[in-house]
């Protein structure tokens, strides 16, 4: 099944077309021309000319060690912001009302969610998202009992008190993986800078308990 963030993608190519690009750097006026050795780099940038857009500095969390039961094999950490649906029904309230339909309309939660994560990636030019289910504990570190817990009420196994424990978990607007190919994929300090005001919360590393396949 493909993801969200393609889906959105696919939906919206006929609707955005914003493009990144760097800021070109014009030489001052009173300046003669040059030599091609002198005004091109070794990466064949003018000199004076920014680099391209590279992703933010970001530093990978140690790997998870439990493992996944979805997946058979230890859980992805994702990177990105924590997003309650009723977050994103009010930012497409507030952002594109006229986009919506009418409020008891059946799919109108639904639709105003699609509206607001369309909305947000525009805006920050970036398209390569999703959306996980991961846990969320109170102090940043999922307990190893949750792990326990999880594995328990997957698989209905284990005890009564373990299938009872409460596993809190939350939405997540995820921007990139651990993984290699989704972390080098992940966006530049602008599109982050603008995510995290249209947000209104600091992105974080997330464990997901979500089917995490590529």
């Amino acid at each position: 099944m493909p993801s969200l963030s393609k889906l959105f993608k696919a939906a919206t190519t006929n609707i955005f077309s914003h493009h990144r690009g760097p800021h070109s750097v014009g030489p001052p006026n009173d300046l003669k021309a040059t030599t091609a050795q002198e005004t091109v780099t070794s990466a064949g940038r003018l000199v004076g000319q920014p680099p391209p857009s590279e992703p933010f500095e970001l530093v990978r969390p140690p790997k998870q060690l439990h493992i996944n039961p979805i997946i058979g094999r230890p859980y992805v950490q994702f990177y990105g912001y924590a997003i309650p649906d009723d977050w994103l029904v009010r930012f497409a309230e507030k952002e594109c009302p006229e986009m919506l339909p009418e409020r008891d309309h059946i799919c109108y939660r639904q639709h105003a969610m699609v509206q607001a994560r369309e909305v947000i990636s525009s805006r920050a030019d970036f398209w390569s998202f999703d959306f996980k289910c991961c846990f969320n504990p109170k102090d940043g570190s999922v307990p190893p009992l949750w792990f326990e817990a999880f594995m328990a009420k997957y698989f209905k196994s284990g005890d009564d008190e373990i299938r009872a424990v409460r596993i809190d978990t939350v939405s997540v607007f995820t921007v990139c993986s651990e993984r290699d190919d989704s972390f080098k994929e992940r966006p530049t300090q602008r599109q982050m800078d603008i995510m995290t005001e249209l947000l209104e919360c600091a992105p974080r590393w997330w464990v997901s308990c979500d089917y995490d396949y590529d």
